[in-house]
């Protein structure tokens, strides 16, 4: 993989729904090629000693899979002000509170097991599951919801707080959906722009 393409295929073969698996949803894997800091730091967070190093040296027999499946939402899953700890500026700093929902780790271990048996038919010697990337997509700060208790803004990105006030970027999501969210944040903006014009018009904003 260090000298492919970053991403040059996916297998959509488990992308499927289909409860029988223990999960709902499903997942993609995508061939990945990781640079070898990137490869060091995810392998395996904190990893040291020989078994680690062993896994680095072989670095230009490897090839990278990523698997990429959707994590169910969660009430308790949120951003919040610590109340105690706070920045050099006096500043409450981000408490980060996430949890893996059952599903999330069902849908994991049976990828894991699917991933492995993709390398042994293609007669890969030692396979390395590693711990899902702390994150890649900031997403989800700023629920939508239809009612105030369950998020901060509407299905328009307004807030349910301040009427004027209005989020337009991928914080409003209440999941990732698995993909990379960009064109979905365009779609949701014009859409929001379109609602702003005319509350605008009717001079309700």
């Amino acid at each position: 993989m260090y000298r492919g393409t970053t991403m040059a295929g996916i297998i959509r073969d488990e992308a499927r729904h289909d409860p029988s698996r223990g999960f709902v949803g499903g997942y993609e894997m995508e061939t990945l090629s990781l640079g070898l800091p990137f490869m060091a730091a995810f392998l395996n967070p904190g990893g040291w000693g020989r078994s680690f190093t062993t896994a680095l040296d072989r670095y230009d027999h490897m090839a990278g899979l990523w698997i990429v499946g959707e994590d169910m939402p969660r009430e308790e899953n949120r951003i919040t002000l610590h109340k105690d700890e706070k920045d050099e500026h006096g500043m409450p700093i981000a408490d980060v509170h996430f949890d893996d929902h059952p599903n999330d780790t069902a849908m994991r271990d049976h990828a894991y097991s699917q991933g492995q048996a993709l390398y042994a038919a293609v007669g890969a010697t030692t396979t390395f599951p590693t711990p899902p990337y702390p994150s890649t997509h900031n997403l989800g700060t700023n629920r939508m919801s239809e009612k105030p208790a369950d998020g901060v803004v509407n299905k328009h990105g307004q807030t349910h707080d301040i009427k004027n006030l209005f989020v337009s970027d991928g914080s409003q999501f209440t999941t990732g959906g698995s993909e990379n969210p960009t064109l979905t944040i365009v779609s949701l903006a014009i859409r929001q722009a379109d609602y702003i014009a005319a509350q605008m018009s009717a001079k309700s904003i």
